[in-house]
């Protein structure tokens, strides 16, 4: 008699097929029983929307709750939403995780991290937008076949500096001023100084041989 009694402390759920004639703030399944307010459950990950085909299930205290979306509405603009409350977790246990798309693929957050050993990425056509950038590594290496950098200010601090140029390069500035502490060597084959005006020469020592 006790186990009949506990039993029916947990009675049976009456399913029910239904439509949803409304999914605002709060959802309205209209059913064969009648129209009723329902609340989505959580094993319910696709919200639903109106005009849907859901399942529902009726408890004993007349609770109505939406158990999955059986049939989408295909009106245009219909995007699918997958909704969780509260913090969520996905984990991938012995395998890895793909995630596909024909047309685009989008992530909006307040805050994003990423954190892998190593990591890959391949872009046809590449762009970053953002108001500031700090980036630090312990080696950078890149190749490309053309650089073209465009900054209203550029400064560079660094111990050593090496630059091997194999054809041309050329300086276009409109003043150009070098201050060096001990010795500047400039060494060429051929060399030629133009100036449309003055060249100054100011030392204690000038030797020309």
């Amino acid at each position: 008699m006790q186990r009949l009694l506990k039993k029916n402390e947990y009675p049976q759920p009456y399913l029910e097929y239904g439509m949803v004639v409304e999914a605002g703030d709060l959802l309205r399944v209209e059913t064969a029983l009648g129209s009723y307010t329902a609340l989505k459950a959580a094993s319910c990950l696709v919200r639903p929307k109106q005009g849907d085909s859901v399942l529902a299930a009726f408890d004993g205290e007349g609770n109505c709750f939406i158990l999955s979306v059986l049939v989408q509405n295909q009106a245009a603009g219909q995007i699918n939403e997958i909704i969780l409350e509260g913090d969520a977790s996905l984990h991938i246990r012995r395998g890895g995780l793909t995630i596909s798309a024909d047309d685009e693929v989008s992530v909006v957050s307040d805050r994003l991290s990423l954190a892998a050993r190593t990591g890959n990425a391949a872009f046809e056509e590449c762009s970053f937008l953002g108001k500031s950038l700090f980036a630090e590594f312990g080696t950078i290496k890149t190749i490309a076949g053309k650089v073209e950098n465009i900054f209203q200010q550029f400064t560079e601090k660094l111990i050593d500096a090496f630059r091997f140029v194999k054809d041309h390069e050329e300086i276009q500035t409109g003043s150009t001023r070098y201050l060096v502490d001990t010795n500047l060597t400039m060494h060429s084959k051929n060399a030629m100084h133009v100036a449309e005006e003055i060249v100054t020469i100011n030392a204690g020592q000038v030797h020309l041989g």
